[in-house]
């Protein structure tokens, strides 16, 4: 990203957050450029969200695969019943 100078001081902690997100910023000001880098690269893995997804062990993982895979054949056999 490449600002001026005048866009840099109007949108200052938007920009800096941004080139400490590891985004390469330039801001121009009178003819030169100067280059915003944070002082020490942050790795991808530090950025991540924990996020609760799965609560449980693999066996309950498992049995819930089998709960479903049993409700759908359910529907499905009785959607596809013959009829008398």
């Amino acid at each position: 990203m490449k600002v001026t100078s005048t866009e840099f001081r109007q949108n200052l902690f938007q920009i800096v957050e941004r080139a400490l997100q590891g985004e390469f910023v330039e801001v121009a000001h009178k003819g030169r450029v100067v280059r915003l880098v944070p002082a020490e690269k942050q790795s991808k893995l530090s950025r991540l969200v924990q996020r609760d997804t799965i609560c449980g062990s693999l066996d309950d993982l498992e049995k819930a695969q089998q709960e479903l895979d049993a409700e759908m054949r359910a529907s499905w056999d009785e959607k596809w019943a013959p009829r008398p």
